[in-house]
């Protein structure tokens, strides 16, 4: 049984699968976020049971595959909405799917819901299951990320007939509570039945926590990973989207108020030290280390701070495997481990990402350039295009020296005494061209903001 769930707002997206993810039957999802690949999944894949389509902006007018729905194919579908449709273009195609076109409201409530999908795939299917009131309902854990404190009460599964709980209603969590549960490759957590539909409705409405700006310094650190998490999977699963852009916009007005605190590296790096999620701290460091260079130079801006965000938080969102990205970053003795295909496509991510960001015209000018510059180096070696230390722009090489002081942090595993080494490292390599000033940069911000313990 296939459902194909097409939504363009991420928060709505997510109550639905909530739902879906506790039917009492086993159903496959597919997800699209447009009308162009709504009408190419349905047009490719005749077995899809039920579309449910928002009808909510020009981007995804769900009414309008109705045509295709008369004419060929045999999906249910189910349109949710916060408007009244009567009145809509469409509605006198969607009118003729008499029984198989449906609306509903965003906030439409679990029981209802599930009591939809069921008699349509009992009529489809020719099945026998109803609806089932179960004492507690599953919520996928990625979802916790998005906040820090829980609205109601949370369980983890032991066994069918055994639940334990883990949080209270309003405790505050860290990201090292659910990283606990992760890494045992629990990806549920449970919640009472009766606090279901509340929960839902609060993942539709209830902003990130990296979208408060009087957010607390002591949840920056989290906040700003558990986001970048969250727009690694937002991207992976439907691109370069509206929300995964304000997200980020937060994410980098978030790093930039940081920067005046005091001994931020020391706490940075005594977090992030012990941690495994390469990508993501990898991500927020570059973020930090640009923003602190192009502070410490004489053409630092809001504007340049805000590109160079930008371009830290979508540098790895096309890669997937965080073990082969440290190992390629660090040159580590494992890359012989790797096929010519698995290094190519590592390779071309660069292009991948700044293709898809040169694409959306609401991300500033020359992200896409900093992007496809990530990995070139000043020997003229690097990918994809091989820039000498003069042809790489001023604003990629402050990238490339915040990238580069990074890795080597990670090679020195977070030993702040080894800054000096470090830096020693970094002048033989980077005292040339373009990257002169980044270096020059990076230098001011040890001489003149850290003190490094």
């Amino acid at each position: 049984m296939k459902i194909l769930l097409a939504q363009n707002n991420h928060k709505i997206k997510d109550r639905l699968n909530l739902y879906l993810d506790n039917l009492p039957t086993n159903v496959d999802v597919y997800e699209v976020s447009s009308y162009g690949e709504l009408e190419e999944r349905l047009s490719q894949d005749p077995s899809i049971d039920i579309t449910i389509s928002c009808h909510m902006s020009a981007k995804l007018e769900g009414m309008k595959i109705s045509g295709l729905l008369l004419n060929g194919h045999q999906s249910d579908l189910i349109v949710n909405t916060t408007e009244s449709l009567e009145d809509s273009l469409e509605y006198k195609a969607f009118s003729k799917l008499d029984s198989r076109g449906q609306i509903i409201q965003n906030d439409i409530n679990c029981e209802s819901f599930h009591n939809l999908i069921l008699d349509i795939l009992k009529k489809r299917r020719n099945l026998n299951f109803q609806y089932a009131e179960e004492e507690y309902r599953k919520v996928r854990l990625s979802y916790f990320l998005r906040f820090n404190k829980v609205l109601c009460d949370v369980f983890i599964k032991i066994n069918d007939d055994k639940y334990v709980k883990v949080l209270r209603k309003d405790d505050i969590y860290t990201r090292d509570d659910l990283q606990r549960y992760r890494e045992k490759n629990i990806k549920f957590l449970y919640i009472n039945s009766e606090d279901y539909d509340d929960f839902g409705a609060s993942l539709a409405t209830t902003p990130f926590l990296i979208e408060d700006r009087n957010l607390d310094p002591k949840y920056l650190d989290d906040a700003v990973v558990n986001t970048l998490d969250i727009v690694h999977e937002m991207v992976l699963e439907s691109g370069l989207t509206d929300e995964v852009v304000n997200l980020v916009d937060y994410t980098a007005y978030q790093i930039e108020s940081s920067l005046s605190s005091d001994r931020i590296l020391n706490r940075l790096l005594s977090i992030l030290k012990d941690r495994k999620d390469y990508l993501l701290d990898h991500s927020y460091m570059i973020a930090y280390f640009s923003n602190s260079i192009c502070s410490h130079m004489e053409w630092d801006s809001e504007e340049i701070r805000k590109k160079l965000s930008y371009a830290a938080i979508l540098q790895d969102v096309c890669l997937s495997d965080a073990k082969m990205a440290m190992v390629m970053n660090l040159q580590k003795p494992e890359m012989t481990e790797y096929t010519p295909e698995q290094i190519a496509h590592y390779q071309s991510h660069p292009e991948q990402i700044a293709n898809i960001v040169k694409a959306n015209d609401t991300i500033p000018l020359n992200v896409d350039e900093i992007l496809l510059s990530q990995h070139e180096k000043p020997e003229g070696n690097g990918f994809p295009r091989g820039l000498s230390h003069h042809r790489v722009s001023q604003l990629s090489a402050v990238f490339i020296v915040a990238h580069a002081f990074v890795d080597e942090l990670y090679r020195e595993e977070f030993d702040l005494t080894k800054i000096p080494v470090i830096i020693k490292r970094m002048e033989k390599r980077f005292s040339v061209g373009n990257y002169r000033k980044p270096l020059e940069g990076l230098i001011n911000v040890f001489q003149k903001s850290i003190e490094v313990a």
